[in-house]
């Protein structure tokens, strides 16, 4: 092989070994609390509410401010707000968290109204009038004053697509569950920081 067929040929394994190098899927992108829940201004979803009466009432909420850290949500007459931070969404100045990373299976931290909040299964597909959604997290909240269960699934670039609560009435031995199904959302472009 003459020097030139030589140069060639290593010219031509440099090329390929390069857009073999970018032809590779790239390493999965960890999930963020912001894409999970993403609270900009304006984004907006509809519940259908389920509290064993004989029909569904309509829940909506929406963000009315977000200023890159606090979020304000709007449902029906209460006002609630979130702080947005690297590690997760949680109550401002206090250590109340929706979600908080890291986003493993299994991962524990405090909740709000005192309870336990732990990520129990992650990857999940999930389908409500709104649609279908993939890889998904369910989280779910025990304890607390109230010894209430909510089960919460969060799902990419949407955000709450159910909610379901459970409490045991001490005064009738009675379970009450209420659940909300996603209906309807509206997500600004903007929202999540995955591409």
């Amino acid at each position: 092989m003459t020097p030139a067929v030589r140069l060639g040929a290593a010219a031509a394994l440099v090329v390929l070994a390069s857009c073999a190098s970018t032809m590779l899927p790239a390493s999965p992108k960890p999930i963020e609390a912001r894409d999970l829940y993403p609270l900009e201004t304006g984004n907006a979803w509809s519940y259908d509410v389920d509290s064993g009466e004989s029909s569904t009432t309509l829940a909506v909420s929406r963000v009315e401010r977000f200023d890159g850290r606090i979020a304000e949500v709007r449902t029906a007459q209460t006002l609630l707000r979130y702080e947005v931070l690297p590690e997760g969404i949680r109550v401002p100045h206090g250590d109340e968290w929706v979600l908080r990373a890291p986003f493993e299976r299994g991962a524990t931290w405090p909740g709000r109204g005192g309870r336990t909040a732990r990520l129990v299964s992650m990857g999940l597909r999930v389908e409500t009038r709104a649609g279908a959604f993939e890889d998904c997290v369910l989280v779910s909240e025990t304890g607390g004053e109230l010894e209430l269960e909510v089960r919460t699934v969060y799902c990419p670039r949407v955000g709450p697509v159910s909610v379901e609560s459970t409490m045991r009435s001490n005064l009738s031995d009675r379970t009450l569950t209420v659940s909300a199904e996603l209906r309807g959302y509206e997500i600004s472009q903007t929202s999540s920081s995955s591409p």
